[in-house]
């Protein structure tokens, strides 16, 4: 059998509609741009601004939110709240309260989008490996194992910021958490004085102003982009099977996991969200991956304030009601 590794980076390309350096009067307009590995992806901020030092100083803040954020909900760092949690056997736990708080949106979310959106599949996550640089195809009784330690179901949200659940059961709050980062830093900039900006955490996008233009890139193809959006105050969130995944015996197997079945969703290739909340266009990308086309676009057409770009194995491209007003092709027509 013939194995493959490929872990893709998710980084979208940006446009600026119509400058890069400009001036409003006679004070120049800086574009600063700094890039760094968090949440396990890429994370850029952009800032436009004609304070140099204010925007690097701004960034530089921006950056440390995103790794609080990182070190709080972290399932590598032994520190990290969730680390501990995982590894603590206890069924009866108390947790931060700000995990707490996101564990009360998950659960939402779980229940808006039927259970495809579920973040207690840590152990299924390990045991295809993808938390490490080597997955593959588990055997049958681990991944039943697995299953058996996984589901929201099993989780009971109590008061005082604490909840219970079977010993084993371990949460990853891998398909939320780099969208509730990008929307903590836009809070930070937005405190500092900053009116154009842009974060961008592995292609959970948000924005400060409304000129910028998100290219979204091509799932099969990373050097070109498949579509353009103007924002314009909504972030933008993408889900793919290439952002990490295997390949063996000709099928790619990724980390977008079914929490029904255990195997990596199949129907889609590419799930493209647009809310105001960063937060939840990133849990609503994986939740329409995993539902598929039908019922994931049926779920987005009853959410107000939501649109998505559905794209299947045949480079198909399918759209909500809404999404052409943030289309720019369409748009300039």
């Amino acid at each position: 059998m013939k194995k493959t590794f490929l872990y893709s980076t998710f980084v979208i390309i940006l446009f600026a509609i119509g400058f890069f350096i400009s001036r409003v009067g006679s004070k120049e307009i800086h574009l600063i741009n700094k890039s760094r590995i968090l949440l396990g992806t890429v994370v850029e901020v952009q800032i436009r601004e004609t304070d140099r030092k204010k925007a690097e100083t701004s960034i530089e803040k921006a950056f440390s939110e995103i790794k609080r954020i990182d070190d709080l909900f972290s399932t590598y760092n032994e520190d990290s709240h969730v680390w501990k949690l995982n590894h603590n056997q206890d069924t009866l736990i108390n947790v931060d309260p700000e995990i707490f708080s996101l564990m009360v949106i998950c659960d939402s979310i779980f229940n808006l989008t039927y259970g495809s959106f579920d973040v207690s599949l840590n152990k299924l996550l390990t045991t295809w490996g993808f938390d490490g640089d080597d997955p593959s195809l588990p055997a049958d009784d681990k991944l039943s194992g697995a299953l058996l330690n996984s589901g929201w179901n099993n989780i009971k949200l109590l008061e005082k910021n604490s909840f219970k659940r079977p010993a084993g059961t371990e949460l990853n709050f891998g398909a939320i958490a780099k969208g509730y980062a990008v929307d903590k830093a836009v809070n930070v900039l937005i405190k500092l004085g900053i009116n154009s900006a842009l974060v961008n955490a592995g292609g959970e996008i948000k924005t400060i102003g409304d000129d910028w233009v998100i290219g979204i890139r091509h799932p099969r193809n990373q050097n070109q982009i498949i579509e353009k959006v103007n924002p314009g105050g909504m972030s933008v969130a993408t889900s793919g099977d290439y952002e990490k995944y295997f390949e063996l015996d000709g099928k790619r197997y990724h980390h977008i996991l079914n929490p029904k079945t255990g195997y990596p969703a199949d129907r889609l290739i590419s799930v493209t969200v647009l809310n105001k909340s960063c937060t939840i266009a990133d849990a609503l990308a994986t939740a329409v991956f995993v539902l598929g086309q039908a019922k994931g676009m049926r779920l987005i057409e009853n959410l107000p304030g939501t649109e998505v770009m559905i794209i299947d194995d045949q480079i198909n491209k399918t759209y909500s009601s809404g999404f052409e007003k943030f289309n720019l092709e369409r748009t300039q027509k």
